[in-house]
């Protein structure tokens, strides 16, 4: 019986040393960020990882069962979570770089309803791959921020309203 209470003992420090050991990770993660960069875009990263995780859960093979939550999205719920947690690095290294330099300057031609249509499916589309490359492109640029010390912001020159 004894021994018994020893086992429970150790597992139950273990699940604490893991959770410990997760928030901490987290907290590293968030600690590169400015406190103002880490609260502007909450809407963009909501609806980019949403969408991110509809859409490789739709491309993958489904198996026999066919609900929404199986095992099948077990990989997409998993590349979601990375993508939520490195959304703003992913971000942050995609402003200037060539993808939002051509995706600026294309110019439309069409109806006004067409050339809203297009901008719309455009910034979808951007947020989705942004989404997408997080989990490479932001533990990337976390990595760099880390290693050179740096705290990560947007200097967009205009006035927070969430100040």
């Amino acid at each position: 019986m004894n021994e018994e209470n020893k086992k429970v003992d150790v597992t139950e420090e273990n699940e604490k040393n893991y959770i410990g050991k997760a928030k901490g990770i987290y907290a590293a993660i968030q600690e590169h960020l400015t406190p103002e960069y880490r609260k502007q875009y909450k809407v963009r990263k909501f609806f980019s990882c949403l969408l991110l995780f509809l859409v490789i859960n739709s491309i993958l093979p489904v198996t026999s069962v066919n609900g929404f939550i199986s095992m099948n999205s077990v990989v997409p719920l998993i590349w979601t979570i990375i993508a939520w947690l490195f959304w703003h690095y992913s971000f942050w290294s995609y402003q200037g770089g060539i993808i939002d330099k051509f995706s600026r300057n294309i110019i439309y031609f069409g109806s006004i309803w067409s050339l809203i249509w297009k901008i719309f499916v455009q910034n979808i589309v951007i947020l989705i791959w942004i989404a997408f490359i997080a989990p490479f492109s932001g533990i990337k640029t976390w990595r760099k921020a880390v290693k050179n010390n740096k705290t990560l912001f947007v200097d967009n020159d205009q006035d927070d309203p969430w100040k």
